[in-house]
């Protein structure tokens, strides 16, 4: 599979043919065994978030929540914090079990880009495991061309997210806190990555939150790799949801301004006043002018984006 949003001759690799996949999974061949999804990752989100974590920590998804690009993500009803986060994704290749950080990346056989969407008003009650916030269906776009992790270096990814085709995450993987092969030796210490298994590597600063209506794309791409392989644009379109949720059988949604001032990404995006009671929440941290607006700023109070505590 070949892709070239960038203008420039961008090749990627598709792992195995698709056959009668389901198309949720055509981008990866088949489907996870699982998702493993990174916390904070990345210096500029740490800045934004204004805590630096020493080594990684992560949570699972269900791959329930895959989705091709082209797809909708639906914002439940009764929620307001839809947030996206634009994401390098790893696709294992080889199993791995006890390795060395000097051979991890051996062990990926694919990059792509990926999308960690999550509903802040849902975090409450399971934050940390983020099981409702992040693993409804369609919450991972994933795709939509692969691009062979032995052919780029795994320290000089981009990653741009778009809204409504405006710029609102540029960074690469030389700015993460640790190295992408980090997060497979780290974790086949606790159990074995099998081949298929999808790594989230997180997201750098300039989520946002995106509401019913907005066209969210995420790229990732090596531009200094013979041939500029690119994942192309992962492409998904935001849409309000129908199907309430029954307070009989569970938690329902619920923010406050804290959560409102996270998901926007500072307390004026979310339209608060960041000289109020709520001033202690962290501001983002200036970032690089080629990083573009943030998309359709708070009008007042009325968000739509969640994540987990990345």
């Amino acid at each position: 599979m070949t892709s070239d949003s960038t203008g420039a001759d961008a090749t990627a690799s598709t792992a195995r043919p698709a056959g009668d996949v389901d198309p949720r999974f055509a981008a990866l061949g088949s489907r996870p065994g699982k998702i493993v999804a990174v916390h904070l990752s990345y210096a500029s989100r740490a800045r934004q978030r204004g805590r630096r974590p020493s080594a990684p920590s992560y949570f699972f998804k269900p791959s329930s929540s895959i989705q091709a690009s082209g797809g909708e993500i639906v914002r439940p009803p009764g929620t307001e914090l839809l947030a996206f986060e634009g994401e390098i994704a790893l696709v294992i290749g080889r199993d791995a079990r006890f390795v060395a950080l000097s051979d991890a990346w051996d062990h990926v056989a694919w990059v792509t880009a990926a999308n960690d969407f999550g509903v802040y008003d849902l975090r409450t009650n399971d934050k940390g495991s983020n099981a409702r916030s992040k693993g409804g269906d369609g919450f991972t776009p994933i795709g939509p061309a692969l691009v062979d992790a032995g052919a780029i270096d795994p320290a000089a990814l981009r990653l741009r997210t778009w809204v409504n085709g405006a710029i609102v995450q540029h960074d690469t993987s030389e700015g993460l806190l640790f190295p992408l092969a980090l997060f497979v030796a780290d974790l086949s210490q606790h159990f074995t990555l099998e081949a298929g298994d999808v790594i989230l590597t997180g997201t750098p600063a300039g989520s946002s939150v995106v509401q019913p209506g907005d066209v969210v794309e995420v790229e990732v791409d090596a531009p200094t790799a013979p041939g500029h392989p690119s994942s192309g644009r992962l492409t998904t379109t935001v849409v309000e949801g129908t199907h309430a949720f029954d307070p009989s059988v569970g938690s329902l949604p619920a923010v406050d301004d804290t959560q409102r001032a996270e998901a926007w990404g500072s307390l004026e995006a979310a339209g608060l006043d960041p000289h109020g009671e709520d001033s202690a929440v962290p501001a983002v941290a200036p970032e690089s002018a080629d990083r573009g607006p943030t998309p359709g700023k708070a009008p007042g109070r009325s968000p739509a984006g969640g994540e987990a505590e990345r």
